[in-house]
C-alpha cells in the first residue's frame, strides 16, 4: 500500500498567489483539521493575510523586507537592514539604514543614508545621499548615484563594478531633485 501526503490547502493557495502575483509569500498554515468546513474557512483567512503581508514586513530580526512588485513606498529605516526581493518598485528610505541588499530587478530606490548598499539584481537604479560601501555582486545594468561617503570628505568603497554597471558621484541638488520627482 502506498502512502501519499497532500499539501494543506493554505500552502496550495500561497503557492498559487506567489505564482500569480510574482511575490514570495511566507505562510504558516493552521493545524490540520478533520473538519472540512473549518479547514476551508481558515484557509481563506490565511490566504487574505498572506496577500496583505506580501508587499513588506518587518521580521523578528528587525529587517525590513520588500517582496512585492510594481509598488511605490516610503519607509523609515531607523537603523534596520533592508532586503528588497521584489521588482519594478519605487522605494524611498528615510533615516539611516544598516545595510540594503537589493536582489530584485528594475527597482528605483532613494536612500538618505546606508552603511552598505549591496546590489545583486539587474537593471536597478539607486540614489544614495550617504554611503560607506557599494557592492555590485552579480549585478548587471545597474546605476548607483551617490552624493557623499559616510566619513567627512571620503568616498565610498566600491567593489564589483563590472562592465555594465555605473557608479557615479552626483550633487546633493541632483539627489534632492530626483527624490522630489
Amino acid at each position: 500500500m502506498r502512502n501519499s501526503t497532500l499539501l494543506p490547502t493554505t500552502t496550495l493557495i500561497a503557492l498559487a498567489l506567489s505564482a500569480t502575483v510574482g511575490c514570495s509569500v511566507d505562510v504558516s498554515g493552521p493545524a490540520r483539521s478533520t473538519s472540512t468546513q473549518a479547514h476551508s474557512s481558515s484557509a481563506s483567512s490565511s490566504a487574505s493575510s498572506a496577500t496583505s503581508s506580501a508587499s513588506s514586513s518587518a521580521g523578528a530580526t528587525g529587517t525590513l523586507r520588500i517582496t512585492g512588485s510594481y509598488s511605490t513606498q516610503t519607509a523609515d529605516c531607523s537603523g534596520r537592514d533592508v532586503v528588497i526581493a521584489g521588482s519594478s518598485n519605487k522605494l524611498v528610505f528615510k533615516g539611516t539604514c544598516g545595510s540594503i541588499t537589493l536582489t530584485g530587478g528594475y527597482n528605483t530606490i532613494a536612500v538618505e543614508a546606508v552603511d552598505t548598499l549591496q546590489v545583486l539584481g539587474g537593471g536597478n537604479e539607486a540614489y544614495v545621499k550617504s554611503v560607506s560601501a557599494i557592492q555590485l555582486t552579480g549585478a548587471a545594468y545597474t546605476t548607483v548615484h551617490w552624493v557623499a561617503g559616510a566619513g567627512a570628505g571620503s568616498d565610498p568603497d566600491v567593489s564589483g563594478t563590472g562592465g555594465t554597471n555605473t557608479v557615479e558621484k552626483i550633487s546633493e541638488q541632483d539627489y534632492e531633485d530626483k527624490i522630489a520627482s
